[in-house]
């Protein structure tokens, strides 16, 4: 029985590693890129707000282009807040699977060894 047991640990270490990699890289990742996408958008804004005061709005083709610019930069501030939103959920969903995962493990382990008791 000590196979058994030398393969549920390497299990274990199998389990937590993955656990590791999917919560420590792909969100940092993932969280570098939108934070890196967010900070351009929001320097972005800055410019667009600063050339909005600028800008001699005597033509009505420039005041449409102001409106333009700042409804799509809207729209683009708003879709990053929902990819934040869309990770933050992914990651809490990462949690409770390993979590999930670690009950299984040792539910089962427990199993085990009292079936190994019993007979």
């Amino acid at each position: 029985m000590a196979f058994n047991d030398f393969m549920n640990k390497i299990r274990q270490w199998d389990n937590r590693s993955a656990q590791w990699i999917v919560r420590h890289f792909y969100m940092l990742f993932f969280e570098i890129i939108l934070v890196a996408i967010f900070v351009v958008a929001f320097i972005n804004a800055l410019k667009i707000i600063d050339v909005t005061i600028d800008v001699q709005k005597s033509t009505v083709l420039e005041k449409l282009l102001m409106a333009q610019s700042v409804n799509s930069l809207l729209i683009v501030i708003l879709l990053l807040f929902n990819s934040f939103w869309i990770l933050y959920i992914f990651s809490s969903l990462l949690r409770l699977r390993s979590v999930l995962k670690n009950i299984d493990f040792n539910l089962s382990h427990r199993r085990n060894d009292q079936r190994q008791k019993d007979a």
